[in-house]
């Protein structure tokens, strides 16, 4: 593409278009899908019991990670790093952001990156050292990172990606969500630096380091429209972030409308994706798994009910039986009661033999007598 100056410094870039539209579309149906698994959890005991658990340890987890930064990275203030702390209060006043939340410096040998979290109710932005070292730190570019990360927290994108998690597990919808998001922030990013050509620069760091200076972003952003193809297509649909060409273009989109199309995919990358992506294989092995678990403790239970459903049937039979079987023992007992009834005659034969014994008692001397 013949390349252009960009009519103005932000474009057509406001307030009212900083969110990609398929942010929203993906969102909608990515809630769908996880209203309805999470019911499905919610019916099972078990698969509740489970998500609590990961839930908590993914809390205390986090929590720990949130601590180490807290404790051995830089925290920025007014008087600590006073130029990077200013721009970041601009770019959160900028953004509309109400509540400026704490901003970290963190060294990690010499990676460009920065991310924001949330933990316990409280926001937290991390910008490693060599951004800040390649960028400056009262310069557009590091306000353009900035105004990404802000975004993040803006649009909520941390809390809703926790309640999105079963839907997210979906082989393209889970990537192309995350994309969406990228891109939203992109534009947050854009708009808080206040300047197109420095966020085309400041994304071109990330491609090229410290010679994104020398670095023509217009046609780094020619990129996205030349380079096309089967394994191209490929790539875009299984990460989790646009590609940097197609970030830069879509940035240049806004002061050059030919920039803002999207070139078409080739169709059989789709299916590759569908099936061929080492994060959907993981997904697909981990939701197997957790379906194992929940069908094997769900058997136990079954079987456990079963167990004790078979001792109750076996305990009424038992009960119902025990008459029975202690009616002939009564007829049994009363047979012996019968028996001094029997032996009465005997008594009565054995009388006379006692009167035969009183006999010679009446012949006798009488122990009286008139001597």
């Amino acid at each position: 593409m013949e390349t252009q100056p960009l009519a103005s410094q932000t474009g057509t870039l406001t307030p009212n278009n900083l969110v990609n539209p398929r942010e929203e579309t993906y969102f909608y149906i990515l809630l769908v899908l996880s209203i309805f698994i999470w019911a499905c959890v919610v019916i099972s005991v078990v698969g509740i019991f489970v998500v609590l658990v990961l839930t908590i340890a993914a809390w205390f987890t986090h929590g720990l990670l949130v601590a180490r930064l807290r404790s051995e990275s830089v925290l920025i203030t007014p008087q600590q790093y006073p130029d990077l702390h200013a721009s970041f209060v601009e770019s959160c006043q900028r953004l509309g952001l109400d509540k400026v939340p704490e901003l970290y410096l963190l060294q990690h040998g010499g990676v460009l990156n920065a991310f924001a979290t949330r933990h316990a109710g409280r926001n937290f932005v991390v910008l490693y050292s060599s951004f800040v070292e390649a960028l400056g730190a009262n310069s557009p570019m590091i306000k353009f990172l900035m105004g990404h990360e802000i975004g993040h927290l803006r649009r909520k994108h941390l809390t809703k990606k926790v309640w999105l998690t079963p839907g997210m597990i979906f082989p393209l919808l889970g990537e192309a969500y995350h994309r969406a998001c990228e891109a939203t922030c992109d534009r947050h990013g854009a708009y808080a630096a206040d300047d197109l050509p420095a966020s085309m620069l400041a994304l071109t760091v990330l491609a090229s380091g410290r010679e994104a200076s020398n670095v023509n972003t217009q046609y780094f952003a020619d990129q996205y429209f030349t380079t096309r193809g089967f394994f191209v297509s490929w790539h875009e649909l299984i990460i989790n972030y646009p590609t940097l060409s197609q970030r830069v273009a879509q940035i240049l989109g806004f002061a050059d409308a030919k920039y803002a199309k999207r070139p078409g995919r080739n169709p059989l990358a789709y299916i590759c994706a569908l099936f061929f992506s080492a994060k959907n294989i993981l997904y697909i092995y981990l939701a197997v798994v957790a379906v194992s678990i929940l069908i094997s403790l769900g058997n136990q239970v079954k079987a456990k009910e079963a167990a004790a459903a078979a001792q109750l049937q076996d305990n009424s039979s038992s009960d119902a039986n025990a008459p029975a079987a202690q009616a002939p023992a009564s007829s049994d007992q009363s047979a012996p009661a019968s028996a001094p009834a029997n032996s009465i005659p005997s008594a009565a034969a054995q009388m006379p033999s006692s009167a035969d014994q009183s006999a010679p008692a009446t012949n006798a001397p009488s122990s009286s007598g008139g001597h």
